[in-house]
């Protein structure tokens, strides 16, 4: 026999040999050793304790008897999808209120100013989730004036949602809307961090799926025990913090750990650190359906005065009509096409 053909078959005894002993176990002088098995109970679905989250609210509120106008911007490439805010239309317009979509003109010389601030002068209440482009210096004075006026707004954003997420989302630091935000937030005393956060300890599906709790008594928190945010952003105002999450949660930038504010007040402005907790998908988790009961009667039960904001400057100038858009979506009828994201 030839070299080639002793080393064939001297690798056909080592192939055959190791796998009998990995089928039946170790041959040695001292009889067969059995193959061993690991019991890893730790692995076993049963040894698995994730934690649930109760799944039946609905929305319910309260509201004066009469019917109020509630826009909602999508003039500024905002990041939001009609299932985002599908269960706060729907019980909008089931309490016989109408919502209406603020859009951009596609007129060339038209005033951005000027078209929000007719728009808001027939609106009781503002909704603006998480715009991309940024508002003017008049456009946020018009906002602002809104709310000096007795009418309700709703910020709601969250860390950009944009590119990797989880574990190297975390790495890496996410950015919520930032300046395109805070040129509209800032002047009614309201203020968005950078990051999100998270809780490796206690959490509801995942580490960045966390529970928040009132911090103060307040006609926006009553009846809520806890909430669940997914990877919010802190918020704060000079009025009132009304939601902190737990202690021991960290922030995934400074990695400091402690009670965060993610649910905050400054006078007829809120502001919420995670528009998704509104969604369909989570809007009856935990108290969330409580929270945004509240949150829908603050908007519907405001006094705003008749014919705020004033005409800016331009409108004055061009000679612009001041009475509000009769356009709006009324209980019954369907929603105009949002963005999708």
């Amino acid at each position: 026999m030839n070299v080639r053909s002793r080393l064939v078959v001297f690798a056909t005894v080592v192939f055959v040999t190791v796998a009998s002993v990995g089928a039946a176990g170790l041959v040695t002088n001292h009889g067969i050793t059995a193959q061993p098995t690991v019991d890893q109970q730790q692995f076993q679905p049963s040894a698995i304790d994730a934690p649930t989250v109760d799944r039946n609210g609905t929305i319910s509120y309260d509201d004066d008897g009469e019917s109020k106008t509630i826009v909602i911007d999508v003039a500024h490439s905002n990041d939001v999808s009609e299932e985002t805010l599908e269960p706060v239309v729907s019980a909008l317009t089931a309490g016989g209120h109408t919502v209406q979509y603020h859009e951009a003109s596609d007129e060339f010389d038209s005033d951005p100013a000027a078209d929000l601030n007719k728009t808001l002068r027939g609106a009781d209440a503002l909704i603006v989730v998480e715009p991309e482009t940024r508002y003017t210096a008049e456009e946020a004075a018009g906002v602002s004036a809104f709310a000096d006026a007795g009418g309700r707004v709703l910020f709601a954003a969250g860390p950009d949602s944009s590119g990797l997420g989880g574990l190297l989302g975390l790495l890496g630091g996410t950015q919520p809307t930032g300046d395109e935000f805070a040129a509209v937030t800032s002047p009614v005393g309201i203020a968005y961090d950078t990051g999100y956060l998270y809780n490796m300890e206690e959490y509801a599906n995942n580490f960045q799926t966390i529970y928040a709790t009132p911090s103060t008594d307040s006609e926006l928190t009553d009846g809520v025990n806890r909430v669940v945010f997914d990877g919010p952003t802190p918020v704060v105002a000079d009025g009132q913090t009304l939601l902190t999450t737990l202690e021991g949660t960290e922030h995934s930038e400074t990695r400091e750990t402690g009670a965060y504010s993610v649910f905050a007040r400054s006078g007829n402005a809120i502001a919420v650190g995670d528009p998704g907790f509104m969604s369909s998908t989570n809007y009856n988790r935990a108290d969330n359906d409580v929270l945004i009961s509240n949150i829908l009667e603050f908007l519907v039960t405001g006094e705003k005065v008749p014919g705020a904001p004033e005409e800016t400057n331009a409108e004055r100038d061009t000679g612009m009509k001041v009475e509000s858009s009769d356009t709006g979506m009324k209980a019954g009828s369907s929603p105009p096409q949002m963005p999708s994201t």
